[in-house]
């Protein structure tokens, strides 16, 4: 467990570094770090436990950090994030979990050799809305953003650089509802964009997509990319059809359940980040 104070508060973060590194030629290359985002009421253990993306980062070898959120000014409400205009103690006492993310990047990278320009951040839940949050306001240090069962609460959200969007939401989710409203549209929703949360209805507006394709990627999973964006951002959405509130394909239920076990979030998630580095 590793400890960093923002302010005047000590907030903590768990640190995955693979046994083994990437090379070229020979010679150690700087690690590719994601930041992975609990849902209220966790800790960075569950999530880790609920995601295995250590298992992943082993593979791919990339450095995964798990944050843990507080509960406010003095820790008496559950665990949440303060991610814009809701919700959870963390948001009422006006917790700085922007500074947060952006410690952990700086620590980390002061021990450990980080690629300044693949860095990521994901998050469940309550960790998707301070992923959003974190791609609204920190796009002058993070590469792209993953949000599982996430919505968006940021009333200023007005990135200054392309955020590639990777999006997962089951249609039947009872914590997060798959049609939770988002701040008015930054512009037009094209048309292809018109059955998605509206979270992704508005990054495809923030971002002026004028186009999208529509796949089906497992029997009860649909997937609509948007490549035709400005600023070259690319917006994945994975609308899992029945699905609830957990993370797919995960080891923990209902992620490990059907029809939630039809995709692999972890794999998808990476699998955009590696087609991302910072400009």
């Amino acid at each position: 467990m590793h400890l960093v104070t923002v302010g005047a508060r000590p907030r903590t973060y768990a640190l995955h570094v693979p046994p083994k590194r990437l090379t070229s030629a020979s010679v150690p290359v700087p690690w590719p770090l994601v930041i992975v985002l609990h849902g209220s009421s966790g800790d960075g253990m569950a999530i880790q436990n609920q995601s295995a993306m250590n298992a992943l980062a082993d593979s791919a070898r990339f450095l995964v950090a798990y944050p843990d959120a507080t509960g406010g000014e003095f820790g008496v409400y559950p665990s949440d994030w303060n991610a814009g205009t809701c919700c959870g103690g963390a948001y009422r006492d006006n917790v700085d979990d922007l500074a947060f993310i952006t410690a952990i990047i700086a620590q980390t990278s002061s021990h450990v050799s980080v690629n300044a320009r693949k860095v990521y951040v994901a998050g469940f839940s309550a960790g998707g809305r301070m992923a959003f949050h974190v791609g609204c306001q920190l796009s002058a240090s993070i590469a792209a953003i993953g949000v599982v069962s996430g919505s968006l609460v940021d009333a200023a959200c007005v990135p200054r650089n392309s955020m590639p969007l990777i999006a997962i939401h089951g249609t039947e989710d009872p914590v997060v509802a798959f049609d939770e409203p988002a701040p008015p549209f930054p512009g037009a929703v094209p048309l292809a964009a018109n059955a998605l949360t509206p979270a992704t209805q508005f990054w495809t507006a923030l971002y002026k997509c004028t186009g999208g394709t529509r796949t089906v990627a497992a029997p009860h999973v649909f997937r609509n990319r948007f490549t035709t964006c400005t600023s070259g951002t690319d917006i994945d959405f994975f609308t899992i059809g029945g699905g609830t509130h957990g993370w797919p394909g995960g080891p923990v239920d209902p992620g490990a359940q059907p029809p939630m076990n039809e995709i692999r979030a972890s794999l998808l998630i990476w699998q955009f980040f590696t087609r991302h580095t910072h400009k």
